[in-house]
């Protein structure tokens, strides 16, 4: 038992002496590799960081070659011309971010080229094309909602227009202008008014305003598939209404019956900012028209007379022919009806005494017509009105805060 005891004993310990001169091995061979590695490393290194102060030596003292050289693309050696950077802008697809990111960079690259840039523009506005930056469904957009400055310009159009006003001078100010006289849109005619105007006051005011007359007599949206030429009349009538032009009423009112028998948006809001309180006998006579077969499409003048109402004999007298006829449909009269405390009002958040007047004028006309309404539609629709206008009875017959 005792001899047996002891094998096991010898046998263990030769187990353990010959696993430890394994693992020194191993260990020893282990160093052995990650010194050479180290070393590969250092040499690495080391000949890498020569390499490169030897290129930084050289590029220091590399001196301009006298010899005569092709001339560059651009001003810039190496950086590509406006005729590519346009060449460039023209294949991007609008729709994806990256696309839109490297449009915005290359329309930098033009800013930065300056007077330089404007001949290859021109070429381009010259050809009448464009790229749409917004989604299709856009919806109705008129150009005074987009800033003379883009983020994210509509289109590429625009974008190159607001290079060009970017780039400004006497060269850029003339190509805005030969393009405000050149374009068929409206869209584009009431941002490059309104641009001009800003860079030369009233210098091009008559241009602008022959120009848009034209369109508005002669033309029709250069592309209606675009959310940008969707307003394309509204556009144009602005430009008339910026510079206070009241030399095109008589056409305007001949243009506020349109061909199918729906009253013209645009030219009705021109005529109403130009004629004001005149305008209402021209909507009451023209409500009456047998051309307007469909009873809806005469809302828009009766709300020519709710700006007034309660104010101008003649608007309540129209007023009240509207908001009685059965023939109009009862969402319009509810709509003309309530819309009584928003309508002709000049500023609702800040009432003042100078509001109390017309604010009890309609507070008795609605009593008065509440007495013999039309139909139920009529009784709901004052009621509301009346509450309304309470309120702000109350709130215009405070004293004015005191500013800070």
């Amino acid at each position: 038992m005792k001899r047996l005891l002891l094998l096991t004993l010898i046998f263990g310990l030769g187990l353990f002496l010959a696993w430890g001169v394994a693992s020194h091995r191993f260990t020893s061979r282990r160093a052995a590799e990650l010194a050479q590695r180290q070393a590969a490393w250092d040499a690495e290194r080391t000949a890498l960081q020569t390499a490169l102060d030897e290129a930084n030596a050289r590029d220091r003292i590399l001196p301009v070659s006298p010899s005569p050289v092709a001339a560059p693309t651009s001003d810039h050696p190496g950086k590509p011309s406006p005729a590519e950077v346009l060449t460039s802008l023209r294949s991007l697809k609008p729709g994806p971010i990256r696309n839109m990111r490297q449009t915005i960079h290359l329309l930098e690259e033009l800013i930065a080229a300056g007077p330089a840039a404007l001949p290859a523009i021109r070429d381009f506005l010259g050809r009448n094309e464009d790229i749409d930056f917004l989604p299709a469904d856009a919806g109705k957009r008129r150009i005074a909602d987009v800033p003379n400055e883009f983020i994210v310009p509509p289109s590429l159009r625009f974008a190159l227009l607001d290079v060009v006003k970017q780039i400004g001078g006497a060269e850029g100010e003339k190509l805005l202008a030969d393009t405000l006289t050149a374009t068929g849109r409206g869209v584009e005619l009431a941002w490059l008014a309104r641009a001009l105007q800003e860079m030369a006051p009233d210098k091009y005011r008559d241009a602008a305003l022959a120009a848009a007359r034209d369109l508005l007599i002669h033309a029709t949206a250069a592309n209606s598939a675009s959310p940008l030429d969707r307003n394309d009349r509204d556009n144009l009538y602005s430009v008339l209404m910026m510079y206070g032009d009241s030399g095109f009423v008589t056409t305007a009112q001949a243009q506020l019956l349109r061909a199918d028998g729906k009253v013209d948006g645009s030219a009705l809001k021109y005529l109403n900012k130009t004629l004001g309180p005149q305008l209402v006998p021209i909507a009451a006579q023209m409500y009456d028209d047998p051309r307007l077969v469909d009873p809806a499409a005469k809302e828009p003048l009766a709300r020519v007379a709710l700006n007034y109402v309660g104010a101008d004999a003649q608007a309540n007298q129209f007023y009240l022919k509207a908001i009685n006829d059965l023939s109009l449909p009862g969402e319009q009269r509810k709509n003309l009806i309530e819309d009584l405390n928003q309508d002709g009002f000049s500023d609702r958040k800040n009432l003042g005494a100078q509001d109390l007047p017309l604010i009890q004028n309609r507070l008795s006309l609605i009593e008065q017509l509440a007495a013999n309404p039309a139909d139920d539609v009529n009784v709901s629709a004052f009621r509301e009105a009346y509450k309304d206008l309470l309120k702000m009875r109350d709130r215009a017959s405070q004293p004015p805060k005191a500013k800070p």
